[in-house]
């Protein structure tokens, strides 16, 4: 790519437009021609910068934010926003049974935990309700307690939000859009194609990536294992809905979705293998295992997370060792570690994901030893 601002940069251009003056001429720092030109100069070098910027933002390989969904747009892809988390909420009268509630009714979370808004939205049973959080992205799924009611209700012994019924996801990142383009510009999707039945699902909200394995269960059968934004396992409810967007099961393979007429499409999700880390480690001065637990998880997660993209793409993954270790050495406070193990192993874990149990790593348990 063209890089405007090399050999650009203010001396260089001062030094050609003061070339151009003629040495009679008093042109050294100070100067009259010299204070003349020099803002001048600055400026143009300054546009020269601009210019690398506006160049950069106008390929899909370096754009970023606006700049890169009007890119995607023009390939017919918008970038996922993002998503309002479904909850069940429980709620009891004052003598313990299960009670009835408004829909539309608010409520909301304790102060301590941040506040959020929740609306009912559907009622499942007596005393079980969906509630929506108000406001989107990952935060609704937080919150597992009591709710306080925003409205006067009668007679309400208790209100408990319980379990993530869909959860809420973040507005899709620059890299997963920018990936969904090239896929597309790269591949050849054709109805009822590998491409076309991953382009389509990784286009639904919530979604983040899906493995397609085709012909698992004999002629015309086809199987999606799908993730949520985040590489998290989708709850049941988000598994239906897009169950039934590409092959409604009363009519499986009659072409009442977006599988074509005779493709029997299973909808589901990994089999999740849990990743166990157990280590021993040497802190700073100042710093405490339980001050840098949750940094550490963290920087796994974000490993495990490369190895969870490539999951998607590739034949085989390797779950390293020594990337972790590299991982955890990068949290701030930690001065060594030794004795690392996976799944009590000190060896790497191969993964193929297209084995008949498609295992899927996430990290379970860190085991963190002093010393």
């Amino acid at each position: 790519m063209f890089n405007f601002s090399e050999g650009n940069g203010f001396k260089d251009i001062l030094q050609r437009v003061l070339g151009t003056v003629p040495d009679t001429l008093d042109k050294r720092m100070g100067s009259i021609i010299y204070d003349a030109l020099a803002p001048a100069c600055a400026e143009l070098a300054q546009a020269y910068i601009a210019l690398d910027v506006y160049a950069d933002q106008t390929y899909l390989l370096t754009a970023v934010g606006e700049n890169l969904d009007n890119k995607a747009y023009d390939y017919g892809i918008e970038r996922n926003k993002a998503t309002y988390s479904k909850r069940i909420g429980v709620f009891l009268d004052s003598q313990g049974n299960s009670m009835e509630i408004p829909i539309g009714s608010r409520w909301s979370t304790p102060v301590a935990s941040g506040g959020h808004n929740y609306q009912v939205t559907e009622q499942l049973e007596t005393g079980k309700y969906i509630l929506t959080c108000e406001t989107a992205g990952t935060v609704g799924n937080e919150y597992y307690g009591d709710l306080l009611p925003l409205e006067s209700i009668n007679n309400v012994g208790s209100a408990t939000l319980t379990d993530i019924y869909i959860g809420g996801e973040e507005a899709e990142g620059d890299e997963n859009l920018r990936q969904r383009v090239l896929e597309k510009v790269k591949t050849h999707a054709f109805e009822g194609n590998i491409a076309d039945y991953k382009a389509y699902v990784k286009s639904m909200e919530g979604i983040g990536d899906c493995l397609v394995i085709p012909v698992w269960n004999g002629g015309g059968t086809v199987k999606l294992l799908i993730v949520t934004s985040s590489y998290q396992i989708p709850a049941e409810a988000k598994v239906e809905e897009v169950q039934n967007l590409v092959d409604p099961p009363v009519n499986s393979g009659k072409g009442y979705g977006k599988a074509p007429i005779g493709h029997e499409v299973t909808v589901t999700v990994p089999e999740v293998f849990n990743i166990n880390v157990e280590f021993n480690i040497i802190l700073e001065d100042n710093f405490t295992v339980a001050g840098v637990r949750e940094n550490i998880k963290n920087a796994i997660n974000d490993y495990l997370k490369t190895v969870q993209r490539s999951w998607f793409t590739e034949d085989e993954v390797i779950i390293y060792i020594s990337r972790i270790m590299v991982a955890i050495l990068s949290v701030n406070g930690v001065v060594s570690i030794n004795n690392l193990i996976l799944n009590r192993d000190v060896k790497d874990i191969t993964i193929n994901p297209k084995d008949e149990d498609n295992l899927y790593p996430m990290l379970k348990d860190v085991i963190i030893n002093e010393g």
